[in-house]
């Protein structure tokens, strides 16, 4: 096994100077850094985790990680599930992390949702040592950071972030990408003739939704003029309701041939879409991959899903902020972006 001073020897710099690389101490020149870490490898260089984690144990971190509930939104059960596991694994460090889990109830009166936190996440700030959460435009999430940014907690954020406030990394999809992706689907399926229609659970403002409606657009004005985008639905929580549009949607673009879904909920609306269309000439192009897609897919209902690496979400974020409160790393990049997939029933 290589050591430290074999790596100062070889990039020819001092012991102090690589120890300030491999903790982010300090101010080391540009190319001096690539050069010892080039050194190390080509060494297959491994820091002391064992010595370091003697000193981890001693801070005794407690960290939070702030999930939605599941009900309605599977695609978060994965997250949580890896959160969890990872959250397992670093109790041999002495870390605690706290699950506080968002609900959210519908003010009829003003139609507007408002999250509510099973835990007392106000006073919880005052407690732990860092902060994973999705970046919801919220006014709710808004006091949260304000907050977290005046006891100088870190954040890490997944699934979406808020550019406003300050934060140490972002775990999570490059939505842009993931409609530019959905377009070159849309293409494939229909020939460079697609007439579609959007539908969405959540628009305006929601990252997800927007960026993603961008570089889908953005995708087919660089590459497929030919394909025309009929309308943009929300999705409802009634299945009736979603019938109901369906069937509208049909009578009123009786040539739509794809349908392009971005933030579904429980995907009962790509049942809707099936059920409707008789003679299934419709392709359905979705995003994620949960337990109830799996069977549309292998069922025909849907022909191709985007996927976001969903367990990256729940793992890395807990890794970033232990490291860097346990070993002062600073994460190489502060937008994590997750790998984007394609599954068809060929590839489940």
């Amino acid at each position: 096994m290589s050591t430290i001073k074999e790596i100062a020897q070889k990039a020819g710099v001092s012991i102090g100077t690589v120890d300030r690389v491999l903790h982010n101490r300090g101010m080391v020149n540009a190319q001096t850094k690539e050069r010892i870490l080039a050194v190390m490898k080509e060494l297959d260089y491994h820091p002391n985790l064992a010595a370091k984690g003697l000193a981890a144990r001693k801070k005794k971190l407690k960290l939070c990680f702030m999930i939605p509930e599941t009900e309605g939104h599977p695609f978060f059960k994965d997250i949580r599930f890896a959160a969890e596991k990872k959250a397992k694994e670093l109790e041999q460090y002495g870390v605690q992390v706290i699950f506080a889990v968002l609900t959210t109830e519908t003010i009829k009166e003003s139609g507007r949702n408002q999250l509510n936190i099973d835990v007392p996440i106000f006073e919880l700030l005052d407690e732990i040592d860092g902060l994973v959460m999705m970046g919801m435009e919220v006014p709710l999430f808004h006091q949260i950071l304000e907050k977290a940014e005046k006891r100088n907690l870190p954040v890490v954020f997944y699934n979406e972030w808020i550019p406003d406030h300050r934060f140490l990394a972002y775990v999570g999809c490059n939505y842009e990408n993931s409609g530019r992706l959905a377009a070159g689907l849309c293409a494939l399926a229909s020939g460079q003739e697609a007439k579609i229609c959007i539908y969405s659970e959540g628009k305006n403002g929601v990252a997800s939704f927007d960026e993603r409606l961008h570089g889908f657009c953005t995708e087919l004005k660089e590459r497929y003029p030919r394909m025309e985008i009929l309308d943009i639905r929300s999705i409802s929580a009634s299945l009736e309701e979603n019938i109901y549009s369906v069937r509208q949607m049909l009578q009123e673009f009786p040539d739509v041939n794809i349908v392009y879904v971005i933030n579904p909920g429980d995907y009962g609306i790509c049942e809707a879409v099936h059920g409707a269309d008789e003679a299934h000439r419709i392709q359905i192009i979705t995003n994620d991959l949960v337990a109830k897609q799996i069977k549309m897919i292998e069922d025909g209902v849907i022909s191709a899903t985007v996927c976001q690496e969903p367990e990256k979400q729940g793992r890395q974020p807990l890794d970033i902020l232990f490291r860097y409160l346990a070993y002062d790393t600073v994460p190489e990049e502060k937008m994590c972006y997750t790998n984007l997939s394609i599954h068809i029933a060929q590839n489940l």
